[in-house]
Parts: structure tokens; C-alpha cells; sequence
């Protein structure tokens, strides 16, 4: 076995161990307790899961988390085309759905579970903040990270971090659109060589699972949704051209 991927799947373990060990706890607890005392104990027990997940990671440098081959004086403008392309994706996902007569909250539990994760001070801290860090570190820093270190093929290697991202968060409908964010993030990632625009696009996506645009006329849902395709075209066309990748940096 390659040196490197084993030391990539290692990692991944060790994260997943931080990931999944501190909930499970705390839902054994919780049987104990009423049912909405179970829950918010579960929801604190994830956000240890996941500030422990940030200090041992980036405390011993397994995960970067630096700008990568960003340049400095680009630093800013990186920060608000990654909040430019959450906000897009996130309004043409859900514009399109209300377009096409379906209702988000019909998508099943698992947009429910999102919504329930972002309620309350433990639910905001993990959703907006905490959740989105601990999983870049795992699915774009150690995965893909990792796979593009072994020379595995860009595509392959942002299709596969891609995939587990999608299976951690459920099958379904939720599972499609886990796996185009995975897709989405990936490919920033490979192009900036930095955790920092995922983690951003993922604390705004997060923190955008409530949109409600139920109500507006079909009119303005097109419209919503045409100016979102653009913005977030013109973002991608953006990162594409500011960030370039050089000859060095390809894995073919």
C-alpha cells in the first residue's frame, strides 16, 4: 500500500472516531433524559466531537489550514466569491425546486434534521460554525487531500471525496445534492489548494437550510433563479481564472 494513503486512511479513522465516538455517547446518555433533553445533549456532544476534531487536526498540522496558492491581495476577494457561491446554489436549488412544484420540506428527514441542527446555541455553534470546519477537514483535507498527494487523478480524487461526503449525510434526495456541494468544494479545493473557501461555502450553506421563497409568484422565482445561475457561473468562471493551476500543480 502507498505510503501516503495509508497514512490518509489512518487519519480519516482517527477523524471519524472524534466524528462519530462523542455523539453515540451522548445519545446513550440521552436515553436517560426526556426527549428534547436527549437531543440538545446530543447536539452538544457533537460540538465537543467537533472542536476536538479542529484542535488535534490543525494543532498537529495534519490539515493546513492556510490560503494556499491564493495570493494575498486576493484574500478578500476569495472571502466573497465563496459567500457569493453558497448564496447561489443554495437559491438555485431551492428556486428550482419551487419551480418544479416541490416542496423542500417534502424532501424527507433529512432536510428536517438539518433544519432541527441549526436551532438552539448548540445547534447554531454546530450547523454555522463548527460542523462545517471539522467536515472540510475530513472530506476535502484528509480525503482529497490526501488522494491528490498519492498523484490520483483530480477528477477521481474530488468524485471520490465527493462520494463519502454524500454517504455521511444520508441517501435520497439529500444524498444528490450532498454529492454536487462534495463536487462543488472538491474542485475549489484542487483549484486554491485551501480548506478556507470550502469552509466558508459550507457555514453559509448551512446556515441557509431555512430559505422559504414559498408563496412568490412563478415570476420572481425565474427571476431568482436566473440571476443566481449567473452569479454562480460568473464565480466558478472567477476562481477558474484568478486562481490558475500551473504545470506543477497538475496530477495528471
Amino acid at each position: 500500500m502507498n505510503e501516503g494513503f495509508g497514512k490518509t486512511i489512518k487519519l480519516f479513522l482517527l477523524w471519524c472516531g472524534l466524528f462519530l465516538a462523542l455523539p453515540i455517547i451522548g445519545a446513550i446518555i440521552g436515553r436517560f433524559f426526556t426527549s428534547h433533553a436527549n437531543y440538545e445533549i446530543l447536539k452538544w456532544m457533537q460540538l465537543l466531537g467537533y472542536v476536538l476534531i479542529i484542535i488535534v487536526f490543525f494543532g498537529k498540522r495534519y490539515v493546513e489550514l492556510s490560503f494556499g496558492r491564493i495570493e494575498r491581495r486576493m484574500i478578500w476577494p476569495v472571502v466573497g466569491m465563496s459567500v457569493l457561491i453558497a448564496a447561489s446554489q443554495a437559491f438555485v436549488l431551492f428556486t428550482a425546486l419551487f419551480l418544479l412544484g416541490v416542496d423542500p420540506s417534502d424532501l424527507g428527514e433529512d432536510l428536517e434534521r438539518l433544519q432541527r441542527l441549526v436551532s438552539g446555541t448548540a445547534g447554531i455553534l454546530n450547523g454555522c460554525i463548527f460542523a462545517p470546519i471539522a467536515e472540510e477537514i475530513g472530506f476535502r483535507g484528509l480525503i482529497l487531500g490526501g488522494l491528490l498527494k498519492t498523484r490520483c487523478r483530480p477528477w477521481i480524487a474530488i468524485l471520490i471525496s465527493a462520494l463519502v461526503f454524500a454517504s455521511f449525510h444520508g441517501f435520497g434526495a439529500h444524498f444528490v445534492t450532498a454529492m454536487l456541494f462534495g463536487i462543488l468544494v472538491g474542485w475549489l479545493y484542487w483549484r486554491t489548494g485551501s480548506i478556507i473557501p470550502g469552509i466558508i461555502i459550507h457555514m453559509v450553506n448551512n446556515s441557509l437550510t431555512a430559505i422559504d421563497l414559498s408563496g412568490q409568484p412563478h415570476a420572481i422565482l425565474w427571476l431568482i433563479l436566473v440571476v443566481s445561475l449567473l452569479l454562480f457561473a460568473y464565480c466558478l468562471w472567477w476562481f477558474g481564472k484568478k486562481c490558475n493551476i500551473t504545470k506543477q500543480d497538475l496530477i495528471l
